[in-house]
């Protein structure tokens, strides 16, 4: 049995649009998951209401907490934050769950798309944000004491009008390690997200970061590619990745975006290619392959780190977080399915913590 230190560290990915009518983001998430051949994803906490719309409702009293012994309960280590403006409905939850006194064990990082440090004039007041976060006693650290930031770098346009160049943005990354430090935060360990190994390792190299990553897979087929060849591109993916750089894997619970080709969302403009909805010992399998990945590539994943697409992209296709039941009650098959695989033969590699009840 792995000695419980050396286990990879399991994160998801966090984009938190489920607060319907507080922004024109929750109400168009709403439409989407509305027909009922989508209903199936929903998030356990959405309403169903007699006239067949849908309302998701995430920033009630009480989701939070129940998400977090939903995550403890699956193994999971962290949450990765897709870091919004701080006044903005989509950063409520990373609002909460950094201010909560941290009674549980999940930890939490960010996730920064590169264009929301702002330019030469703007960034600093992103810097300073992100390393009150790495103060934070629930910030999750890799290499002991280094705090994990992902930087979401899959358009360059933004950075180039802003800076100029890629090059010019290490001033960010100078920036973030200088504060970070002097403020007895750590030497943050920055992993570039692209979908294309070799240019985030482009990326990285140019403006000074530490690894690799990616957001999500995308593909499949307009009928739906099965799980296997999903699992094929994983793994395509985690060698492109070690082959060029020091990387943390993505694992993939899923590819669909058809909810916003049918109903359009103004942010993204996807086609209807997409992956057969993975089973839960589907979803369980994928990250049993990227933990025995990472063990055989040490060398090459030394943050000993995963990340996971997503706890809660529903309308996107990749999802961990229980959903709304047929009967009403939360589906948990996703979670119980990774606990158990995770437990299984002589290697148990859920963390000694994991709670298997309700929170609190």
């Amino acid at each position: 049995m792995l000695p419980v230190s050396h286990r990879p560290l399991l994160g998801a990915i966090r984009w938190d649009a489920w607060h319907g009518e507080l922004s024109e983001v929750g109400k168009a998430v709403e439409k989407t998951l509305s027909p009922p051949q989508y209903r199936f994803r929903l998030p356990w906490f959405a309403q169903v209401k007699k006239d067949g719309s849908v309302s998701i409702r995430g920033d009630r009293p009480g989701v939070l907490e129940q998400e977090i012994a939903y995550a403890e309960q699956a193994g999971l280590h962290y949450w990765a934050f897709v870091t919004y403006p701080e006044d903005h409905p989509l950063s409520l939850p990373l609002r909460r769950f950094a201010d909560m006194l941290p009674k549980h064990r999940l930890r939490f990082c960010n996730i920064v798309e590169w264009e929301r440090f702002g330019g030469p004039d703007g960034y600093r007041h992103m810097v300073r944000r992100l390393v009150g976060y790495f103060r934070l006693p629930h910030y999750q650290r890799v290499l002991s004491n280094r705090p994990l930031l992902y930087l979401l770098a899959h358009e360059s346009k933004w950075v180039l009008q802003q800076w100029g160049s890629v090059d010019a943005f290490r001033r960010v990354v100078d920036s973030l390690r200088t504060v970070s430090m002097r403020a007895g935060a750590g030497n943050p360990y920055i992993a570039v997200m692209h979908f294309a190994p070799r240019t985030a390792e482009e990326i990285r190299y140019t403006i000074g970061a530490d690894a690799i990553s990616a957001y999500a897979l995308p593909g499949g087929t307009r009928e739906g590619a099965p799980f296997e060849q999903a699992l094929r591109e994983m793994h395509r993916l985690w060698q492109g990745m070690v082959d060029v750089a020091q990387a943390i894997p993505l694992v993939s619970w899923g590819w669909d975006p058809r909810p916003r080709v049918d109903t359009p969302v103004p942010w993204h403009q996807p086609g209807p290619e997409h992956y057969e909805t993975f089973t839960p010992e589907q979803c369980a399998l994928a990250v049993k392959d990227a933990l025995d990945f990472v063990e055989a590539h040490r060398d090459r994943c030394e943050a000993n780190a995963l990340i996971a697409y997503a706890w809660n992209e529903h309308d996107e296709g990749g999802w961990l977080c229980p959903t709304l039941g047929a009967d009403g009650k939360p589906d948990t098959r996703r979670i119980e399915a990774m606990g158990r695989i995770l437990r299984q033969g002589n290697r148990t590699l859920l963390p000694k913590w994991v709670s298997t009840g309700r929170y609190g």
